[in-house]
C-alpha cells in the first residue's frame, strides 16, 4: 500500500478484500474493523462493531473518518452472518438504531487486558524517570481528543485547584498522544496548571502510573468499551467515570465501586474529584473489584471460539 496516496489505502484494500474473497477457503473470517466484503463465499463472516461513535458523536472525529465508517458499519450489519459488540450498551445500541431483526446474529465479547495488567508488581521507582510522587497526581490514560472529554477534564481540573478542591500540589497527569483537534485545548496543558502530558507511555511503566496515582478519571463522551477502566481495576486504584452506558456497565459488573459524574456537569465531577482527594486512604482501602480473570485473553478467546462454533 505504501505506492498509493494515504487517502487511498483504504479504499485499495477494500477492493483487494471483495476481489480475494470468493477465493477463501475458511470455515470462518473475522473481520475486526468494520468492513465486511460485498461477495460471499463458502467462509462465513463475522465483524465486530466497537462503537457507534461516528453516528452520535461525529464532531469529535475528522469528517472522512465519519463519512467512511458509517457507510462500512450500515453494510457490515447486512452482510455479516455474526456481528459481535464489546457491551450490551453497543448491542443495544445497534439494535436502537437499526432494529430488532439484528438480534439473532448480535453477540456480546468483552474486550480483554493483557497479562501485564493481572501479574505485573510495579515499583515506585518506575515513576523516578517522570519526576513523580506516589499520590501525588490524578492519571488519565487515552487520546488526547474531544471524545475523550479532555478540555472538560483540564479547564475542571484547573478550576479545582484554584478554588482549593483538591490540593495545590496534586498533578494531573495525561498519558497518550495528541488526536484531531486537540489543538483546541491542549494550550492548558502546562507545569503553571499542575498538569504533565508524558505522550506515548511504554507498556511496562503504564501499571505503576495506575497504581501509584491518587486516582484515575475517565471522562469520555463516548465508549464502545473502555479498556483503561480494566486496567485501572487490575491495579486497584479508586476510578471517576463519566455517566455514559458502557462505563456504568463496567461499574454496575464491578461491584459499583467506582465515582461517577454526570456528563458535562462540571460540579458534579469536582464533588467527585474532591471525595476521592480528602478520603483516598479510606476508598483505596475498601476497594473491591472483584474477579478481572475474565478479561484475560484465554478467556475471551473461548468466548469467540464458542460464537464462532454457534455460526458454523
Amino acid at each position: 500500500m505504501k505506492y498509493f496516496p494515504k487517502g487511498l489505502r483504504k479504499f485499495a484494500i477494500d477492493a483487494l478484500i471483495n476481489i480475494l474473497h470468493p477465493f477463501r477457503r475458511f470455515d470462518i473470517i473475522h473481520y475486526q474493523n468494520y468492513y465486511v466484503p460485498l461477495i460471499n463465499s463458502k467462509s462465513k463472516k463475522v465483524v465486530t462493531i466497537h462503537d457507534l461513535g461516528v453516528f452520535f458523536y461525529p464532531e469529535t472525529v475528522p469528517f472522512i473518518y465519519v463519512s467512511y465508517n458509517r457507510h462500512a458499519i450500515k453494510k457490515a450489519l447486512k452482510r455479516a452472518d455474526g456481528i459481535i459488540t464489546p457491551s450490551h450498551s453497543v448491542k443495544n445500541e445497534i439494535l436502537n438504531m437499526f432494529g430488532s431483526k439484528l438480534e439473532e446474529k448480535l453477540y456480546v465479547a468483552y474486550d480483554g487486558i493483557r497479562d501485564l495488567f493481572l501479574i505485573s508488581n510495579p515499583s515506585i521507582q518506575q515513576l523516578n524517570k517522570y519526576n513523580l510522587e506516589p499520590y501525588s497526581y490524578y492519571f488519565f490514560l487515552g487520546s488526547l481528543s474531544k471524545r475523550k472529554n479532555m478540555e472538560f477534564l483540564l479547564r475542571s481540573f484547573i478550576k479545582a485547584k484554584k478554588e482549593k478542591i483538591i490540593d495545590k500540589n496534586t498533578l494531573l497527569v495525561l498519558g497518550g498522544l495528541k488526536w484531531w483537534r486537540s489543538s483546541e485545548f491542549v494550550g492548558l496543558v502546562t507545569k503553571e496548571n499542575g498538569i504533565l502530558s508524558l505522550g506515548y507511555v511504554n507498556d511496562e511503566d503504564i501499571p505503576a502510573l495506575y497504581k501509584f496515582s491518587r486516582g484515575f478519571i475517565f471522562p469520555s463522551i463516548y465508549e464502545g468499551f473502555g479498556m483503561p477502566i480494566i486496567e485501572a481495576m487490575s491495579q486497584n486504584v479508586p476510578i471517576i467515570i463519566s455517566n455514559i452506558p458502557t462505563s456504568i456497565e463496567l461499574n454496575m459488573r464491578h461491584n459499583n465501586q467506582m465515582l461517577v459524574f454526570e456528563l458535562k456537569n462540571e460540579s458534579s465531577f469536582l464533588e467527585a474529584l474532591h471525595r476521592i482527594d480528602v478520603k483516598n486512604e479510606e476508598i483505596r482501602r475498601n476497594l473491591n473489584y472483584g474477579d478481572l480473570s475474565l478479561y484475560n485473553y484465554q478467556n475471551i478467546a473461548k468466548i469467540h471460539l464458542n460464537i464462532y462454533q454457534q455460526l458454523h
